[in-house]
Formats: C-alpha cells, sequence, structure tokens
C-alpha cells in the first residue's frame, strides 16, 4: 500500500512537474504557411493571441477548431487573432483540406512538433495531449495555456473556459502601461514538411 502511494505521488509530481507555468513572457515563434513563407508571433504585437497547436485528423482538435472559429469572429473588434499550426508529419498537404471543411476564419500553419514543445515550455519527452493552446497578451505574455488533456477542455465546458480565458487574457492585457513588442529572434529553423 505504501508503495503504491509512493508511485502515485511520484507520477503526481511528474505531471505537475511538466506543467509550464503562467504568466510567462512568450518567446517568438514562427507558424509555417507556405514554403519559405512563416507567420511570427512578434508580428501580432498589439494582438491579443490564441495560439491553437492540432492535429488536423484529431477530433478533439477539430471540436476545439470549431469554437476558436466563432470565438474569432465574436472577438475579432476586440483586437483577437486565433492562429492554428498542425503538428502532425506531413501536416503541409492536410491544411487545404482542413481550412475547407471547417470553413476556417483564421490563419492555419505547420510546425515540427520539437519547436512547438520548446515554445510551450515542455520537454522534449513530455507527453503532448492534443490539442495545446497558449493564450498571448497584446504585451507578448503567456497568460493562459491548456492541454487536450486539462479538465476546461471537457466537451461539454470548453466554450465557456476558452473564453473565460480568453477574458482573462484581454483583461491583463489591458492593464499594461506600455505595449512592448517581441524581439524578434530567429530560433533554430523549424523542418519543412511538404
Amino acid at each position: 500500500m505504501k508503495r503504491a502511494l509512493a508511485v502515485l505521488a511520484l507520477f503526481a509530481y511528474s505531471i505537475s512537474a511538466q506543467t509550464p507555468a503562467v504568466p510567462r513572457k512568450a518567446s517568438d515563434i514562427g507558424i509555417q504557411i507556405g514554403t519559405d513563407k512563416y507567420l511570427w508571433l512578434s508580428q501580432q504585437s498589439g494582438k491579443t493571441c490564441v495560439l491553437a497547436f492540432i492535429l488536423t485528423t484529431c477530433p478533439h482538435c477539430q471540436f476545439t477548431v470549431g469554437l476558436l472559429n466563432q470565438i474569432q469572429k465574436d472577438y475579432a473588434d476586440k483586437g483577437v487573432q486565433v492562429i492554428a499550426s498542425a503538428i502532425e508529419p506531413m501536416s503541409s498537404l492536410h491544411i487545404p483540406a482542413f481550412q475547407k471543411q471547417f470553413q476556417l476564419q483564421f490563419p492555419v500553419g505547420y510546425n515540427d512538433q520539437n519547436y512547438v514543445q520548446k515554445f510551450l515550455g515542455r520537454g522534449d519527452n513530455d507527453p503532448m495531449f492534443m490539442p495545446q493552446l497558449a493564450f498571448v497578451d497584446r504585451g507578448g505574455v503567456i497568460r493562459a495555456q491548456y492541454a487536450g488533456d486539462d479538465a476546461a477542455l471537457s466537451r461539454d465546458i470548453q466554450d465557456k473556459s476558452l473564453r473565460d480565458a480568453l477574458d482573462r487574457t484581454l483583461k491583463e492585457g489591458a492593464r499594461l502601461k506600455q505595449e512592448t513588442p517581441l524581439k524578434q529572434s530567429v530560433p533554430s529553423r523549424p523542418s519543412a514538411r511538404k
């Protein structure tokens, strides 16, 4: 019994150790939107961004993207920009059909999973429950971050959870006395996939 409790405690600690702290300054990230074309987070300076890292074939990701599509419409006049990035192998081939199927109102690009894990503050071997969401205020600070296994992303409460996180991010961003643009650094280039 003691051994089982010790293993459970160690497992709980390892899970909590994997959760990156927020708020924290976002590093710049380039989402590939074409051959040698990137959409950089730093180009969104002054906007509140919701970054969604997805798998185009994942039903949970597809549900989340549907909610984010409506959120983009509802919050666009508040300076909100949703950007999605697919991370599965060969994702660039799937994106045109994915965008058409869901009639997305925001850009969708692609990245290498390891590149995204670094941005999210996760280790190379940390599990990636999909989707992964980061809410970045207009000053470049990540105010909320969710993984697909978070209770907040349960289907029945996800829309409310996303809107609450976005409202908090907008409120915190409004408190900024001075907008501080992200410093554009060029991280190691994500692997190009076709």
